[in-house]
């Protein structure tokens, strides 16, 4: 009995002492409005699109910055970011009675962990691509140390403090990629598989810019023409079965300079016999508000499909900031 009474006190004396459960760090997330064009705030177009309204985002936490993909609630009310130097970024967004995106709240970073429940260290921790599987389950892509993982994070999201990786299918050949270079942009595939973009788009000897990964793990390769010299960084899929894409160029002597597309799913997986092929339906150039776009996602705001992009800054302000700009589709394809 004396024997007994002793290990249950030292169950309970371990368990006092044991790390209580990790969560996700409360951070004072500022926001402050910028126009789409500096020198005509007043102006809205963008091609096809229309400016909803954007912020420059600031925190005073050292992990705040460089974040490569996003997915937001379809109501477009929660935001989910990573970035790549392996933090996730969850925050509540704020619209005013017309619909423009005035503000951001609630906002919360947390590590990335690896499958032995630590965080990320480098280089396996720059994350590139985000994309929703269903009942909270995310799939997230990796440069440099090249992979796709799965984290269980919960349809609320309240495990994105704890969740632990689980390999993922992945296109052949990433070993061939470039450190910087590799699966920049991820997304679901209608039929439950995802797509995989490739920033440069060279993968086994071909430039097979987007991989389908179907459910059966097999990956089919599909060839885009991008603009000389831009990368393909970003991908999210609208209603109705299109997918849009955000092209990145920089130049030292220009800046940044990013072109969003947009193509019909059935057009890539009939090789071009159904569906609208891709076409341009924005540009953001030198002179506006314009920064290191790499993530994309659509949401319904105020009754209208509405375009996200956000900005990774690289670590670098003040020369580089964090943007979150929305667009709504002026047209009806």
């Amino acid at each position: 009995m004396l024997l007994r009474l002793a290990f249950v006190s030292l169950v309970f004396g371990l368990a006092a002492c044991a790390e209580p459960p990790r969560t996700a760090e409360p951070i004072e997330l500022a926001a402050i409005a910028v126009p789409l064009y500096p020198e005509e705030p007043e102006r809205a177009d963008l091609g096809v699109l229309e400016y909803r309204g954007g912020l420059h985002l600031t925190a005073p936490h050292a992990g705040f910055g460089g974040w490569s993909a996003m997915e937001l609630t379809e109501d477009g009310a929660r935001l989910l970011a990573i970035s790549d130097q392996g933090w996730w970024l969850t925050a509540s967004l704020t619209y005013g009675e017309d619909g423009t995106l005035t503000g951001v709240g609630d906002a919360a970073i947390t590590p990335m962990l690896d499958a032995a429940g630590a965080p990320l260290q480098w280089p396996y921790s720059d994350a590139e691509g985000l994309a929703p599987l269903g009942g909270g389950r995310y799939a997230v892509s990796f440069e440099h140390a090249h992979r796709i993982e799965v984290y269980d994070i919960g349809a609320d999201w309240r495990g994105v403090s704890t969740a632990r990786p689980a390999p993922h299918p992945e296109p052949p050949g990433l070993e061939r990629l470039p450190p910087n270079g590799g699966l920049e942009a991820l997304e679901r595939a209608a039929d439950g598989g995802l797509w995989a973009g490739v920033e440069y788009g060279v993968m086994e000897g071909r430039p097979n810019t987007l991989w389908h990964i179907h459910n059966n793990a097999l990956s089919t390769p599909y060839s885009l023409q991008l603009e000389d010299g831009f990368g393909f960084v970003a991908l999210t899929r609208r209603d109705g079965g299109r997918l849009v894409w955000l092209e990145r160029f920089y130049a030292r002597d220009t800046g940044n300079r990013i072109r969003i597309m947009q193509v019909s799913e059935s057009w890539l997986l009939s090789g071009g016999a159904e569906g609208r092929a891709p076409r341009l339906i924005g540009a953001l150039e030198p002179g506006m508000t314009i920064d290191n776009f790499e993530a994309v996602s659509t949401a319904w705001v105020n009754g209208e499909e509405r375009l996200f992009i956000l900005s990774d800054d690289n670590y670098n302000p003040p020369g580089q900031r964090t943007l979150l700009l929305s667009f709504a589709f002026a047209d009806a394809d």
